[in-house]
């Protein structure tokens, strides 16, 4: 069950990204030399009905195609293409988005648009609704990459209300801007790459945690959340976007559980056509000047990013490397007692990296254990053992610390190092690199009370068994083996519990 955090991120990142998803509308089956005509528009319609939903009995078509000078006008009804969901509590209000689509000599289409209607969203956890401002889009569409080779959108405002059973949101996006840009890959997969600006983002998010609601006097807890700019950079290589969009069109034509179930065999085979896969993701966002403002006071970070990078590498070469960072950290005036704060961290960065997975591996016993009749679990909990053990292989899993840092008035800290994960213990090195430390040793005796004599006690015994480099710096290498054995700089202490 997904966490409240949880929920709001996905409405956060569901904001940033649902512009994007609209023109993503895959318009793969248009790209045929005919000019605008009545029985071309039918025949348009008639493919990207494909990709955009069936008709519904009492609803009307999801999409309507009609000649409209040099270009067909391509109009898109959100609530029609939603309707096949209403069983699941997926519903979205009646809006209609249109595009231009103009046919190019060399065989790609021009799509434009320069409005965007509201746009509410409903489901069973709650609802969210969109207005958008200054909208506009120009991208070339091409067939042979089943993406926009080129495309950007500019939104001069964006309005978000998000309402879930514990917490109501109100996001405001100044301005946007997005581009991207699709190009062929190796055998026949399409690399994409986009870009995302915003600013003056700003979320008011009011929430009711449960421990309040047996208090009929509570408040809702309030907290307002501040970016001067979010920047996103995104890149897709490898996609095999001709294969995923033959897969939107099966799910299109079979929008129910029951209705896989009854084509479970192709649908197996259309996920199976994905694998073996070689595809990697990179994204760094950087966001900029972060305020929170909570019922403990404002907490700020001056400049933040985060990266993800994955690939899905044929046999068991896969990874995915995660970093985090933030400088500029400042708390509450008197969130902390004044002899804490030279040891509050005011900047950190992390970079953990994880490989030796067999994603293909893993991924081919999922497609093998999906079971779609009845309404059970499509996989089971003993089928899921399995898939993990595929995934993981026979091989040492690897973690590897990259360098990462953290700063504080008294604290200069550097740590890195490496894990082999296999067999019933893990086996590496850690390095931990401290500059400054008497001050650190300084600023924790000052604690007082707060720091136990153990803990001083622990902090001379570090000291007599640290390496000193040239630049005074006091380095403890720290080597623990499969047997549980440990020494530090070269001196064994025993075995691990």
């Amino acid at each position: 069950m997904q966490s409240n955090n949880q929920r709001r991120g996905l409405w956060l990142r569901t904001t940033f990204l649902t512009a994007a998803a609209i023109l993503a509308l895959p318009l793969s089956a248009v790209a045929k030399d005919l000019p605008p005509t009545p029985e071309g528009a039918q025949k348009l319609s008639a493919s990207l009905a494909i990709y955009l939903g069936k008709l519904v009995v009492g609803e009307s078509p999801p999409v309507s195609v009609s000649p409209e000078g040099a270009h067909y006008l391509v109009a898109v009804d959100l609530a029609a293409l939603a309707a096949p969901f209403k069983e699941s509590g997926f519903s979205i209000d009646p809006a209609i988005v249109k595009y231009e689509v103009t046919e190019q000599d060399d065989a790609t289409w021009r799509v434009a648009s320069d409005s965007l209607p509201p746009l509410s969203i409903h489901t069973k956890q709650g609802s969210i609704a969109y207005a958008f401002n200054g909208y506009k889009f120009d991208g070339i569409y091409d067939p042979a990459l089943g993406a926009f080779k080129n495309a950007h959108a500019d939104v001069g405002k964006v309005d978000a209300e998000v309402h879930l059973p514990d917490v109501d949101e109100t996001i405001a996006i100044g301005a946007a801007h997005v581009t991207q840009s699709g190009t062929p890959a190796a055998n026949g997969a399409t690399s994409l790459v986009a870009q995302e600006d915003f600013a003056d983002l700003s979320a008011h998010v009011s929430a009711s945690p449960a421990a309040a609601k047996a208090d009929p006097d509570a408040s809702p807890v309030q907290v307002l959340l501040e970016f001067a700019k979010v920047a996103a950079d995104v890149g897709l290589d490898g996609m095999p976007m001709r294969k995923a969009l033959d897969l939107w069109a099966f799910a299109v034509a079979h929008p129910s559980r029951p209705e896989i179930a009854s084509n479970e065999p192709a649908f197996k085979s259309l996920l199976r056509a994905l694998l073996p896969a070689d595809l990697k993701l990179a994204e760094k966002v950087n966001l900029q000047k972060l305020s929170a403002e909570t019922p403990k006071g404002i907490f700020g970070v001056a400049d933040g990013k985060f990266g993800l990078a994955a690939a899905w590498t044929p046999g068991p070469k896969s990874s995915v490397e995660y970093q985090l960072s933030m400088a500029g950290i400042t708390l509450p005036a008197g969130l902390t007692p004044p002899a804490t704060q030279d040891l509050v961290p005011t900047a950190f960065d992390f970079d953990v990296k994880a490989s030796g997975f067999d994603l293909g591996a893993g991924a081919g016993e999922a497609i093998d254990d999906m079971h779609f009749a009845g309404d059970g679990p499509v996989i089971s909990e003993a089928d899921g053992a399995k898939i993990a053990a595929k995934m993981k292989g026979t091989g040492a899993i690897l973690v590897d610390l990259m360098p990462s840092h953290v700063v504080a008035p008294a604290i200069d800290l550097t740590i890195e190092g490496q894990a082999h994960l296999e067999g019933a213990r893990p086996s590496g090195v850690l390095k931990v690199h401290i500059r400054n430390f008497d001050k650190t040793v300084a600023a924790l005796k000052g604690l007082g009370q707060l720091a136990s004599p153990q803990m001083i006690g622990g902090l001379a015994m570090a000291k007599s068994l640290a390496k000193t480099e040239s630049d005074g710096v006091l380095t403890w290498v720290a080597e623990y083996g499969a047997d549980g054995s440990i020494k530090v700089n070269g001196l064994p202490l025993g075995k691990a519990p």
